[in-house]
Parts: C-alpha cells; sequence; structure tokens
C-alpha cells in the first residue's frame, strides 16, 4: 500500500509540472501574440498594396453575381488613430477599369490593424485558449456575448497556426449566424499571414483573405483577396509658385 501511495504521489507531481509548464508556453505564447497584436493596431504605418480580389453572391452554391478585380489598396493611419483603407480600382473582370459603376457583391476591410484582434491583451478575458504543437486555438465562454467588454468580438471561436518561433502564420474564426449581425461582423474568415518590412520593423500583414456570410434560402456571400507588394507610403507636400502646399501621395521602393 505504501508503495502504491508513492507511486500515484509521484504521477500527480508529474502531471502537476507537465500542466504548470504547459501553462508557461501558453502564457509566453499569449504575450508574443499580444504584442503582434497591438503592433499591428496601434504602430503599424501607412502604406500599400496590391489587391486582386473575387466578390460572389450565392445560392446554393451556384454564383448568381461575380465581381473580380484588382486594385491599389491603400491604407492610412488617420487622426484619433484608426487606420483608414481607400481602394483604387485599375481592372474589373479582367478589363482595365477607369471609373464608373463598381458595385461587388461583398466587400470586406479593416483585416490589417485587427486581424489578431483576439489576441489583444485587453480582450484575453473573454476567450478560453488552448495551446498545442504549432497551433493555438481560443473559444469564447458562455455569457461572453453578454459582457459589454466581450460583445464586439461576436463572441467567436477559431484557431492560429504557428511557426517555429511562435508567429501566426494563418487564423481561422467563426461567428456564430445569430450573433454577427448584431455587432456588424463576417461569420467565417481566415487569413493567411506574410512578413512585411516597412519603416525598419517588420509586421505580419494579411497575404491572403477568405470570407463568407451564409444567408437564408441557400444564399450566401464570399469573399477572397490576395495581397501583394506592400510597401510603405508617404505624403509630401510640394511648395508650387503661389504658395500653396500640395499634397501628393509617394510610394517607398518595396522592400526586397
Amino acid at each position: 500500500m505504501g508503495l502504491l501511495v508513492a507511486w500515484l504521489t509521484a504521477g500527480q507531481a508529474l502531471t502537476a509540472a507537465a500542466q504548470e509548464g504547459q501553462s508557461a508556453a501558453l502564457t509566453a505564447e499569449l504575450k508574443k501574440l499580444g504584442v503582434a497584436a497591438l503592433s499591428l493596431q496601434q504602430d503599424l504605418p501607412s502604406f500599400e498594396c496590391q489587391e486582386t480580389a473575387l466578390s460572389q453572391s450565392l445560392k446554393k452554391d451556384k454564383v448568381k453575381q461575380e465581381v473580380r478585380f484588382v486594385a491599389d489598396l491603400r491604407v492610412e493611419r488617420v487622426q484619433g488613430g484608426r487606420l483608414n483603407e481607400r481602394l483604387q480600382v485599375t481592372e474589373m473582370n479582367g478589363k482595365p477599369y477607369s471609373g464608373g459603376t463598381f458595385e461587388p457583391p461583398f466587400m470586406v476591410k479593416g483585416g490589417f490593424g485587427e486581424s489578431l484582434f483576439f489576441f489583444l491583451p485587453a480582450m484575453r478575458t473573454c476567450f478560453k485558449y488552448t495551446l498545442s504543437d504549432g497551433r493555438i486555438d481560443f473559444v469564447s465562454p458562455p455569457g461572453t456575448f453578454d459582457r459589454s467588454e466581450c460583445r464586439n468580438t461576436g463572441a467567436p471561436s477559431g484557431m492560429a497556426l504557428l511557426d517555429d518561433a511562435g508567429n501566426a502564420t494563418h487564423l481561422e474564426r467563426q461567428v456564430r449566424p445569430e450573433l454577427a449581425p448584431q455587432v456588424d461582423v463576417v461569420n467565417s474568415t481566415a487569413i493567411n499571414f506574410a512578413p512585411v518590412e516597412l519603416d525598419g520593423q517588420v509586421y505580419a500583414l494579411p497575404s491572403r483573405m477568405v470570407a463568407d456570410i451564409p444567408k437564408k434560402d441557400g444564399l450566401s456571400l464570399h469573399f477572397e483577396a490576395a495581397y501583394k507588394g506592400c510597401r510603405l507610403f508617404k505624403a509630401t507636400s510640394t511648395i508650387l509658385p503661389d504658395l500653396t502646399p500640395v499634397l501628393e501621395g509617394e510610394s517607398a521602393k518595396p522592400h526586397p
């Protein structure tokens, strides 16, 4: 009996040590992702990319309307610190676009500054996180949507894939259909990340995004976009002979 008790005690000690190690690893990973999320939200400078996108409305998986386009996307940090996205379409449905009607069925914005929103330090009380090899899962506990500080999350569940250094390379998240419209978020989103150097600092920016919204009666909306050539954007002013300052867009050369 004494040996059995000793064996159980040793086993319990090993289990406790493993749990403590796992908890420490999770804490370290959340801290790393939190720093990256804050960096995107607060420090990301103004930049521009080329966006190639597909927007569709479907009924029972058959395409009802479709718009394919290429655009210059400018993401600018404006007064108050928020990021503002502006799109200049250059090609639509395979043809050069110089203006006129542009009404895609479904568009998604705001993915650059808020793509790691679920790992912001202020949001950690809104989720339960689980760390496994190369992956971190998050879920909103029951009652989360009723809490004012968590309501704008839409009480989602999701996961992020991690590289060997603990950086997010892919993220997926889902919101229940009845909750998404209440806080104006997309039901399902998947994002691939790629490191991009802007003004001497490396940021994990979305390189591809896919978003879906299910509707009633078999209707759904689908959007996917790829981003490339992201580079720093600077606003410069030129003094003309009449002393009137004119703002011009000046694109820095992309980093190799």
